[in-house]
């Protein structure tokens, strides 16, 4: 995510996107979720924030240091089949969803929670069987007629109606989940935990899924979300309404979830095999949309340092109205009209780099959230040096003399929860001095090498510590402790 601020794009920003199946049966991507045994791996760091498989505790919440309370550790959901019904001009909603979930327990699952905001659950079910399902504090405990055995997949069902309640962004002021547009429509900045304000949801990165997303909206309204439009053209239902179903097959965390309705034209076209979604509101003129021009020569920059594009989707939206920020929903980043600088689009890059960081490796805790906002802004300055700008030493030497770590370190949950400058720019500054201890080869190595091998999965900063250590022949555990848990930050190495 990058932040607008005057007439400047600051970094400071939220990392966001996507999804799943046709019919709401569990796709079959071979990258979808990694195993439980997997999971306990790729999700435990040394600190503790990441969620912990074992036992059969009361229903609480993952311990993450940051955001506290989102998400259940004891569950992992695989894939989220939702039907929603919407209106412009109406605050209500109403949907369903049906959850195919494991337990992550060693013992029988009694119950286990939902994060949700606003809406009521109005009946729940457990492999077909009426569950108990009560709400607190933001969350609905399901209880199911009888324990889920830990080996069992379960499918839970769930029916809701009510009023999207959102949040504030904290610090910035800025509403998060689902709210309004200037034209009448409705969308979502989800980031960090907007998804849970219209479907009910287990809203932590940790655990990663893919979704199917059916939107019933009037005749002529545009329904959009993230992926691929199911038979590339919306269906007509019940009550002269159109369902709009969008599919995203790869994993997706909760927070990288998109769903807008309104008045938007879809511009549709075909790069190097990756289906690309234009969705622009038909009041934005033609020299604004030129603006997005440049993702497909983006994305080919971005593939050829870090890899092939890792999804089979790309593209971007437009919503009409101010954001303030620029989101990295997956498959299609988030933008407001404010965005857009003339003929182009400032935080186009860095949302893009989020395909890549962010949303294919998702950080497992919100305090290693610097592994998505550092690698993108780190990528943002590869591009303007593509560019003809700036090289990346320069500006992250211009960088560092304005001391962006110096009042909090980089992986702290002071920078983490308010997503700070110390986050992006440090973050940046961590890869660069990274570049000048190991070399150009050998940093790209890691680079690459950590999309390949963590595409698909949510991963911690001891993760990519021991990937980096390896992959240089060194034990780079104290260079990493020095530039992400210590503030200030050190000098760039020579």
């Amino acid at each position: 995510m990058r932040r607008r601020l005057a007439a400047a794009v600051v970094v400071s920003c939220l990392a966001v996107a996507s999804c799943s199946t046709s019919g709401g049966s569990t796709g079959s991507s071979s990258k979808r979720t990694t195993t439980t045994v997997e999971r306990e791996q790729t999700t435990t760091s040394a600190d503790g924030d990441a969620p912990s498989p074992a036992g059969d505790p009361l229903p609480g919440d993952v311990p993450d240091r940051t955001f506290p309370g989102l998400g259940d550790p004891r569950i992992d959901v695989t894939h989220y089949g939702v039907t929603l019904r919407a209106t412009p001009g109406d605050d209500e909603i109403s949907g369903s969803v049906e959850l195919d979930l494991r337990p992550r327990t060693k013992e029988p699952l009694t119950s286990f929670t939902l994060d949700l905001r606003g809406p009521k659950v109005t009946m729940a079910g457990v492999d077909g069987v009426r569950a108990k399902a009560t709400t607190s504090n933001g969350q609905v405990t399901i209880t199911p007629s009888s324990p889920i055995e830990p080996s069992a997949h379960a499918v839970v069902t769930l029916q809701y109606e009510g009023v999207p309640d959102q949040s504030e962004f904290p610090g910035w002021g800025m509403p998060v989940g689902w709210q309004s547009d200037d034209e009448g429509g409705w969308f979502t900045m989800s980031e960090p935990d907007g998804t849970a304000t219209w479907v009910p949801v287990n809203d932590h990165p940790s655990d990663k899924a893919s979704w199917t997303i059916r939107i019933q909206v009037p005749k002529g309204v545009t329904a959009i979300a993230n992926g691929r439009l199911k038979g590339g053209a919306p269906k007509p239902v019940e009550d002269g309404r159109e369902q709009w179903t969008w599919v995203e097959e790869e994993p997706m965390a909760s927070y990288l979830v998109l769903v807008a309705i309104g008045d938007y034209d879809l511009v549709t076209s075909e790069h190097g095999g990756i289906e690309v979604v234009r969705a622009f509101p038909t009041s934005l003129d033609e020299e604004d949309r030129a603006a997005f021009d440049p993702i497909e020569e983006i994305v080919d920059f971005f593939s050829s340092q870090f890899g092939a594009y890792p999804n089979d989707d790309a593209g971007a939206i437009v919503v009409p109205t101010g954001l303030g920020l620029a989101l990295e929903s997956q498959t299609r980043p988030l933008f407001g009209t404010d965005g857009i600088a003339g003929d182009s689009a400032p935080a186009l890059p860095h949302e893009l780099a989020h395909q890549w960081f962010g949303d294919a490796v998702s950080p497992a805790s919100w305090t290693d959230v610097w592994l998505n906002e550092g690698f993108a802004t780190y990528a943002d300055w590869m591009w303007d040096e593509h560019q003809g700008g700036r090289t990346v030493d320069e500006q992250a030497v211009r960088t560092a003399g304005l001391g962006p770590a110096d009042d909090a370190a980089v992986r702290s949950t002071e920078s983490a929860g308010t997503f700070s400058t110390s986050v992006y720019e440090g973050g940046a500054l961590a890869l660069q001095a990274l570049r000048r201890t190991v070399g150009d080869e050998v940093f790209f190595r890691i680079i690459r090498r950590w999309v390949a091998e963590r595409d698909g999965t949510s991963a911690t900063t001891a993760d990519f510590v021991a990937l980096a250590s390896d992959e240089s022949g060194r034990d780079l555990s104290g260079f990493f402790t020095e530039w992400l848990e210590q503030s200030p930050q050190p000098a760039l190495p020579g």
